[in-house]
């Protein structure tokens, strides 16, 4: 690669962007694209600059009638599932649930087939936002304990697991919603010029993991290892979305093949880096906004150097612009040092 040291002139826009979330996000005079320097982390090289989620291209496959369902109209997915937008997201309708009894469940919904949709109008709505300079990212809906409980509710959902009397049908609904996940992938793959898949299950709240480590590995691993072994078939890398505390499930995560997982700040990710960091990529945010004062943000970026940016791999979540540019600044000087001391990863 080209080597140039940081210049200051390097913080001029250049461009913006719409992404997933409909943020305007800056793109500044990098040295190299946010695609390539996204890219050199997954690739397990040292990136130029300590890179943001935001600095991708998240595109939602419109055809799908879940990511309708879970919009602001809501409506139902292709499980048959209500969903209605409630404050800052999309929950199930309450008060029926669509499976009252799991060992039955082929009685009250059928699993949709991606082949249904129509992905050329899907491709042509979306093929506008797709940008060479960015990496393409896909994100998906619940996938498999999530998936459960939206049929379910969640005490319900969540007794099933280790239920010996319902963990069969359990079985049964994880390998129906696998192959469907797994032919989803392959057709996102075919449509579009995708770089990073997700997966997105939650699996803990704010005190502890839903479920014990046993249970995970007896009921869920199986079925979200077959998934990121799909990923990686298709040449892609596999994202984790997994809210709540969950740091227990951390070795599976690795162990199933996800490339990357952003997870809560409730969970010690500057910890975890240091445990597991050659093998996953984690995302880590401070407690600042565009409000916070200069000097607060500029204590916030060195202690996130400090703590966690050492070595420039790994993502910034932080949900502040300002932010994003004083951690740029700081994490491109980094990597002139870590060049300098023939530390970076080339």
């Amino acid at each position: 690669m080209t080597y140039k040291p940081f210049s200051p002139d390097e913080l001029t826009v250049r461009d913006s962007f719409i992404n997933g979330r409909g943020m305007s996000v800056d793109l500044y005079q990098t040295p190299i694209t946010p695609k390539e320097n996204m890219l050199r982390l997954y690739e397990g090289k040292t990136p130029m600059w300590i890179p943001h989620p935001n600095e991708m291209m998240s595109l939602k496959i419109d055809c799908d009638p879940e990511n309708v369902a879970r919009s602001q109209t809501g409506g139902i997915d292709g499980f048959g599932v209500e969903w209605v937008w409630e404050g800052l997201g999309a929950m199930v309708r309450p008060g029926s649930p669509k499976v009252p009894d799991i060992n039955e469940w082929e009685k009250y919904i059928t699993v949709p087939n991606p082949d249904d949709w129509d992905w050329e109008r899907c491709y042509m709505q979306n093929k506008g936002k797709i940008r060479p300079d960015l990496v393409t990212h896909i994100g998906f809906g619940s996938c498999l304990f999530e998936r459960l409980i939206a049929v379910m509710d969640f005490a319900p959902a969540a007794v099933a697991l280790i239920d010996e009397e319902q963990q069969e049908a359990v079985h049964r609904f994880f390998r129906a919603v696998t192959d469907y996940r797994l032919r989803y992938y392959e057709l996102c793959k075919q449509w579009f010029p995708v770089d990073i898949l997700n997966f997105n299950d939650d699996w803990g709240g704010q005190y502890a993991p839903f479920f014990s480590v046993d249970t995970a590995k007896e009921m869920l691993v199986p079925y979200v290892k077959e998934s990121i072994d799909k990923v990686h078939e298709l040449h892609c890398y596999a994202d984790l979305h997994c809210c709540g505390l969950v740091e227990p499930f951390v070795p599976f995560f690795i162990e199933e093949g996800f490339n990357s997982w952003g997870g809560q700040p409730l969970n010690d990710k500057p910890k975890l880096k240091r445990m597991y960091g050659d093998r996953m990529i984690f995302t880590h945010e401070m407690a600042v906004t565009d409000d916070s004062s200069e000097e607060e943000i500029s204590a916030a970026a060195a202690r996130f150097m400090e703590e966690f940016g050492y070595d420039n791999r790994g993502l910034n979540g932080t949900k502040s612009e300002k932010f994003r540019k004083k951690l740029y600044e700081l994490s491109r000087k980094n990597f002139d040092r870590l060049v300098a001391e023939g530390k970076a990863i080339l």
